[in-house]
């Protein structure tokens, strides 16, 4: 049960409370666990202002991503209250960022690996990973017509049955490439992962292996933008597990 701070008048609190959890549900397929804290005073609540909410759950899924664990911090959250208070549902007036934790175990990982938002996500990253290690190969090799070792890659459609692996300090996806021609090779990408800067995250000295092809590719790095909607504050892989602390902006 989740502790409402505000005030004199309990019944306020218990009625956002209430319209919260609602419109939290409602924007995800499942969670087990659910705890919230509101806090504001009656004269913030009632002009349709939440000055601090935390939540916090366990084993949601989002858009077909199965979260782990979430904690998250908002402020100054501006919703309809008028509406609420004559029982209707929730809606944000406006956007606001929230501060959050976010836990991800290697198999609620591989799992959100067959949701379309993830899948179309990590097939285009690879792709545009395989493009730049081959122009880069084309660029440092001495073979004056290296072209012919590097055709392969204009021929790969997309990745199939991809899997995960977390490691302390490292990432391993194993993955099957799927040509135009109807034929899989399979192939590993082994990266380390950092934090580029706040909307950007590294991957460091990625190598890819493709055995039937006996082919072996590498970079430096390789800088994926996640976008100016999300700060990466912090990243740690260790065995079997992703942790991310980000700020995240929420739109109405």
């Amino acid at each position: 049960m989740g502790l409402i701070q505000t005030g004199r008048k309990p019944l306020i609190g218990s009625l956002l409370s209430t319209a919260i959890r609602l419109w939290l549900r409602s924007q995800v397929d499942k969670i087990d666990h659910l705890d919230l804290n509101i806090e504001g005073s009656n004269r913030s609540l009632l002009s349709g202002e939440i000055p601090a909410v935390s939540v916090w759950c366990e084993n949601a899924i989002y858009r077909g991503l199965h979260l782990t664990q979430v904690q998250l911090q908002g402020s100054d959250i501006r919703f309809n209250f008028s509406q609420v208070l004559k029982g209707q549902a929730l809606h944000l007036l406006e956007p606001f960022f929230v501060t959050g934790n976010l836990n991800l175990n290697q198999s609620d990982l591989n799992i959100s690996l067959q949701a379309p938002i993830l899948e179309q996500a990590l097939n285009e990253f690879v792709l545009s990973l395989f493009r730049s290690m081959t122009e880069t190969a084309l660029t440092s090799s001495s073979d004056p017509k290296p072209e012919a070792d590097q055709s392969w890659v204009k021929s790969v459609q997309q990745i199939q049955n991809p899997e995960i692996t977390l490691e302390t300090d490292d990432l391993i996806l194993d993955a099957k490439l799927l040509f135009e021609s109807g034929e899989l090779l399979s192939f590993q990408l082994k990266t380390g992962l950092e934090i580029a800067n706040f909307r950007e995250l590294m991957l460091v000295q990625p190598q890819v292996q493709i055995y039937d092809i006996n082919t072996e590719l590498h970079l430096d790095h390789y800088i994926i933008d996640l976008g100016s909607d999300i700060k990466i504050q912090n990243l740690i892989l260790s065995q079997g597990l992703l942790e991310i602390q980000a700020m995240l902006k929420v739109n109405p």
